[in-house]
């Protein structure tokens, strides 16, 4: 049995590895972006977003005049719950969260290299009046959740600038001119 299970797992990791399939790791900055700060009045996408910056190796600071570092700038930062259904008797059933960023960034020269318009997540989640400190929870969590994915957003969109005077492929400018990517 040992070897079946062996030869499968053996099987499966080569047909993995074959077809181009790999862990993600992380995500390359450019060299004028290895030092930044992060500039936001919202202190918990502030931290999230530092948090995801120093998992790429960069160094994040709290002075970017002493350290001349690249600024990233998280403006525009909401966070709205929206009613999405409702029952017969007019109480909400259902609601929708919506996180929304823009962000610049700024070379620590103060050259604009990208402004981002706003970015926005949505969840949808239902409401049960019996169990408010139940759905609070879930809200808070979910919230959390949009954070970080918003942080990893700003990451995607961060690592496709590149080092300023490098040429770019076709497609890393396309990215970077729109500020999407198709899949």
């Amino acid at each position: 049995m040992s070897k079946r299970l062996f030869l499968t797992i053996t099987i499966a990791v080569t047909l993995l590895t074959a077809c181009g399939f790999h862990l993600r790791g992380k995500l390359p900055l450019a060299e004028s972006l290895q030092v930044i700060y992060v500039k936001s009045p919202n202190v918990l996408m502030r931290d999230a977003m530092a948090d995801a910056l120093a998992g790429t190796g960069a160094t994040v600071v709290d002075d970017p005049e002493a350290t001349k570092a690249a600024v990233l700038d998280l403006y525009d930062v909401s966070y709205e719950r929206l009613v999405r259904t409702i029952d017969t008797r007019g109480k909400v059933t259902g609601y929708t969260l919506q996180y929304q960023v823009s962000f610049t960034v700024t070379s620590a020269a103060g050259e604009e290299l990208r402004q981002a318009g706003p970015m926005v997540i949505r969840r949808d989640i239902d409401f049960d009046p019996d169990q408010v400190l139940q759905k609070e929870d879930e809200e808070f969590s979910l919230r959390r959740d949009m954070e970080r994915e918003m942080s990893q957003r700003i990451l995607r969109q961060l690592s496709t600038i590149v080092k300023l005077g490098l040429p770019q492929s076709p497609r890393v400018a396309a990215v970077a001119a729109t500020g999407t990517q198709r899949i």
